[in-house]
């Protein structure tokens, strides 16, 4: 259960300044997405009329239903904003855009920092942040914000703020599940987010052509030696017109296999390049594995690229992984 505390420095941050560019990561999910779209409600809430929410990548339909989503911009503003917040991620790689025309930056994430960022010019230059691997999702920090800023939450920052842990919980079901989260999902039904309508939209509102990809991709599923996994090929997602944002979840679905310690999902981006989630069930450590690739994420939820061949990347990954399970 994490106890991160809202700094004084990150209050001070929001309340005089008066400018704000939200963004969050490349592919958005409900949290990235929810967070960010909460923390810019509340904002406005404070009188902040300057406030611009930034993804790189479009808006997945089965989260167009999320309150305020069409403010959302593709392209960054040219005018300097006083401050950029980057939400659910800590580099600025991580959102899809080289950078930001911001006097100052903070950071709203729990996701571990990478290993360099004590030298990093980014991490020295913040303004402040708040950054808690503990925290089950970004969302749950974004409320812990509002509310050290005195914000009401209304039932449009409620609904986007119970989709962001209701997703990085993978319904409430995941060990990152913990009582403070099960609390705050409480508080902001009660301040009007409709669990049943939430859940409808983000797990029973699948486009077609999604169900249509996961068939395809659901053929390749396979073990081998604790590991469970499915690949999307590029033809695959060509032959559904199909794309990134429609495979968000499928990594879910080795996951599912009994016995299985590992779950990994391919994806192929381009020619001899894949990206490569991980998840875990119990002991083995993901991130790690990530990691070693030039990724990232969570003990138990992580993600990275590599290149080569689709034989090349699986014999690469799984001779990490097996690695791994008997480290553990």
């Amino acid at each position: 259960m994490t106890t991160t505390k809202t700094s004084s420095r990150l209050k001070k941050v929001f309340k005089e300044n008066k400018s704000f560019l939200i963004v969050g990561h490349i592919n958005p999910e409900g949290d990235s997405l929810g967070a960010s779209l909460a923390l810019a409600l509340g904002l406005k809430k404070l009188g902040k009329k300057d406030v611009t929410v930034l993804s790189h990548s479009p808006i997945p339909e089965t989260l167009e239903f999320l309150p305020s989503s069409k403010i959302i911009k593709s392209k960054p503003p040219r005018k300097e904003v006083d401050i950029v917040v980057l939400v659910d991620c800590n580099e600025i790689e991580r959102t899809g855009f080289d950078g930001f025309n911001a006097k100052q930056t903070v950071i709203i994430d729990h996701h571990v920092l990478p290993l360099n960022a004590g030298k990093s010019v980014f991490y020295k230059s913040l303004a402040a942040s708040l950054i808690d691997p503990g925290a089950a999702a970004a969302g749950l920090l974004v409320y812990k914000v509002l509310i050290a800023l005195e914000v009401p939450i209304d039932k449009h920052i409620a609904t986007n703020l119970y989709t962001a842990i209701l997703t990085d919980t993978g319904g409430f079901k995941y060990s990152n599940a913990s009582s403070e989260s099960l609390k705050i999902a409480s508080a902001l039904v009660e301040a009007g987010a409709k669990p049943w309508d939430i859940s409808k939209e983000v797990y029973e509102s699948n486009p077609f052509k999604s169900i249509k990809l996961l068939g395809l991709s659901l053929a390749t599923l396979e073990r081998n030696n604790g590991i469970a996994y499915m690949v999307t090929t590029r033809n695959m997602l060509k032959k559904t017109s199909t794309s990134a944002e429609d495979c968000e979840d499928f990594v879910d679905y080795p996951r599912k296999v009994k016995g299985a310690e590992v779950a990994v999902y391919f994806r192929e981006d381009k020619r001899n390049q894949f990206k490569v989630s991980l998840r875990t069930k119990d002991r083995v450590n993901v991130e790690k594995i990530a990691k070693s690739f030039g990724g990232g994420g969570h003990v138990a939820a992580a993600g990275c690229k590599v290149n080569g061949t689709l034989k090349d990347v699986k014999n690469k990954v799984f001779l990490a992984i097996q690695k791994a399970i008997k480290e553990s």
